[in-house]
């Protein structure tokens, strides 16, 4: 709706600049706002912000309401250290923020650490086995570590692979069914050696200028964004890229010169970012459902088959399975606070739907995390698990799926 303006209109401005408040008026069809950039995505998308600048030049882009509460959240953000855009606050490539690991000792805040002492719940590797790992003892980047659980159970393979990526700089990616333990493995690693981590998730409408960068505007002008990659890499921060296989190859291709260690180069942006060496402590690694093959399950709808020449750039590829069912039920203990009994009859139930799945008798498999809400689910419900299962997987499956499924569950839960 049109708001009383305070400013006459001209040949170039169809509508007056601002309304009586002081909002900035949108110049393509009267609205008056408080954030030009805002309403235009939302109401004119296909208009850039750049676009309508150059189209309405001298037009004002923020009310002074949203100018004062932007000034307050960058003042918050320069107060707390919080956000990413605290950790660019007079921060230059020549001081990074996370000591090379190559200088190891006191003086650079970084020790060596027995894996085995380090983290708990290494399933099957004895104590006596002595594997040391970089732990990050000092940095400025402390928000950006994640936190531990201590209850998530380690698979060796999984840790292994952990290892030789994070602490030996080889690209890596997980990738199998959901609910595997892909993502939380690589964020984990990282909460326990105490490595700055970013979790970026790909979808269909991930774009280059969402992972390296873009050029924005406020009431003072145009000003480059970093993105995440960009940051991650100047920082030497552990950057998963989640979720690999749901963006489209030409997208993913931003990441083909990183995965060779080589900089990154942002033609758009200015000078100091122009070119973003790799800090000695980033890191890459990846998941996704697929291994860019294309899904031969049917279950990953929106996973896109992938180019093969950014997928020979990982140095290691690793399919995740599921856990053993004697983890799995020491999980389900543990995690959803349910007897033991009770844990190994849930494992058992995944165990036969498994199966049933890999002969091609259901269309859907039941990953740890169904698993989990459902024993979460049965322990609510007074020790009703066959409720828990119903409504944490049995009720997502086709009708003659769920028919199968059910009859699984009254043979073990009772009908």
């Amino acid at each position: 709706m049109t708001t009383t303006a305070t400013a006459a209109t001209s040949e170039a401005f169809p509508y007056p600049l601002t309304s009586e408040d002081g909002r900035p008026i949108c110049q393509l069809d009267g609205t008056a706002v408080h954030i030009i950039q805002t309403y235009l995505k939302k109401n004119h998308p296909s208009v850039s912000l750049s676009e309508y600048q150059e189209r309405f030049p001298g037009a004002p882009m923020l009310s002074e309401q949203a100018k004062k509460a932007l000034e307050k959240k960058k003042a918050e953000e320069a107060a707390s250290g919080e956000g990413i855009k605290a950790h660019m606050a007079g921060v230059s490539p020549a001081s990074p923020r996370v000591v090379p690991l190559k200088k190891r000792g006191a003086d650079y805040g970084i020790r060596t650490a027995d894996v085995v002492k380090l983290i708990p719940n290494i399933q099957g590797l004895p104590s006596s086995v002595s594997i040391p790992v970089a732990v990050f003892e000092t940095h400025d980047a402390q928000d950006m570590v994640p936190e531990v659980d201590e209850e998530f159970i380690w698979m060796p393979e999984l840790l292994r692979d952990c290892i030789a990526a994070l602490d030996h700089n080889i690209p890596a990616m997980f990738w199998g069914h959901a609910g595997t333990g892909k993502s939380t493995a690589w964020e984990q690693y990282a909460a326990y050696t105490n490595r700055p981590f970013i979790r970026i998730q790909h979808t269909a409408n991930t774009e280059e200028a969402h992972i390296i960068g873009q050029m924005l505007a406020n009431e003072s002008g145009t000003y480059f964004e970093p993105g995440p990659l960009a940051m991650a890499m100047r920082f030497g921060w552990v950057y998963l890229a989640d979720e690999y296989d749901f963006a489209f190859p030409q997208v993913l291709g931003v990441y083909q010169p990183v995965l060779e260690g080589k900089p990154l180069i942002i033609k758009e942006a200015p000078h100091d970012w122009r070119r973003v060496d790799p800090h000695p402590q980033f890191r890459f690694v990846a998941t996704g459902n697929t291994n860019g093959a294309g899904d031969e399950t049917g279950l990953y709808q929106g996973t896109n088959l992938q180019n093969a020449a950014n997928y020979s750039r990982f140095g290691i590829v690793t399919k995740t399975s599921y856990m053993d069912k004697d983890d799995e039920a020491q999980m389900l203990e543990r995690k959803a606070k349910i007897p033991e009994a009770k844990a190994k009859e849930l494992v058992t139930f995944a165990d036969r739907v498994r199966q049933s799945y890999d002969r091609g008798e259901i269309t859907n498999t039941i990953g740890p995390r169904e698993l989990l809400y459902a024993a979460k689910l049965g322990a609510l419900f007074g020790g009703d698990f066959k409720a828990g299962i119903m409504r944490a997987f049995i009720n997502k499956m086709p009708s003659t799926s769920s028919v199968a499924v059910s009859e699984i569950a009254d043979r073990i839960f009772g009908s």
